[in-house]
């Protein structure tokens, strides 16, 4: 994908600052010229992953149980390669929420494509309805069953993503809205936008205001506390969140790491 440098430029708080800055390891990979050697590596490892579940799937295959399995595959999240100028994950950007998603049931024969929303707590309310399980009282997620059945159905159930306490990340078919504990708005036309270049909230419309003030809606009226870090990650705790991964810094010389 193309990077642009003044991507974050327009994603603005409440003050009129810049909300964000390029990433430390953004900044490295982009000094070292190794934002396309770091593409190619997350491509192969992409490859390797697709081999192993080759290997599993053709296991199950040969399975008394494979006419009799549903198979979901999924990731638990999506990963930067550059865009708003960061790696990793863990933001409310489209880069970093969406993920592949492929369900093969008892019986198909062919492949069905789907543009619909879902989200990774409909799968526990799916499987109880394929499996003919008891239902449950109180769920979160809402099953896709239909949308097995139908991809191509009207299906409009917007989807939230929470990033750390206070931000969370709102979907629907063409809108993305996010929005943050200090008030910082942004707004994405992914229709016309699906990279996310363009910050709308300060160019507002009567249709993308519409389509703000519908998300805004949606956003969480409480948010759960942070988990505590566990104790054997105290070292790392004292590090900050920033300093996750340690082996990349900043102004690490590229030398040093051979």
């Amino acid at each position: 994908n193309e990077i642009r440098e003044d991507d974050l430029d327009d994603i603005l708080r409440p003050d009129g600052k810049p909300k964000t800055r390029p990433s430390p390891d953004y900044l490295w990979l982009k000094e070292n010229n190794l934002i396309d050697t770091a593409a190619r590596a997350y491509l192969a490892a992409s490859s390797y992953a697709d081999a192993c579940l080759g290997v599993i799937f053709d296991a199950l295959k040969k399975c008394p149980h494979y006419d009799n399995t549903i198979v979901i595959l999924w990731g638990d999240h999506g990963w930067h390669l550059g865009e708003k100028l960061r790696y990793r994950k863990a933001t409310g950007w489209h880069e970093s929420t969406r993920v592949p998603l492929i369900v093969r049931l008892p019986g198909m024969t062919e492949r069905q494509d789907c543009e619909r929303l879902v989200n990774l707590i409909d799968f526990y309310p799916t499987l109880i309805e394929l499996c003919g399980l008891p239902k449950k009282s109180v769920l979160d997620g809402r099953s896709f069953v239909p949308l097995l059945d139908d991809p191509t159905r009207r299906w409009n159930h917007p989807t939230t993503t929470i990033f750390g306490k206070g931000n969370a990340s709102i979907h629907d078919e063409r809108w993305h809205y996010l929005r943050y504990a200090d008030g910082t708005e942004e707004l994405y036309d992914l229709d016309a936008d699906p990279m996310e270049w363009t910050n709308l909230i300060r160019r507002m419309t009567s249709e993308s205001g519409a389509a703000r003030q519908r998300l805004r809606a949606l956003y969480p009226k409480s948010f759960a506390p942070t988990v505590p870090p566990a104790a054997e990650n105290t070292k790392a705790n004292k590090r900050g969140a920033n300093a996750l991964d340690p082996t990349i810094k900043p102004r690490r010389r590229r030398a040093d790491l051979k």
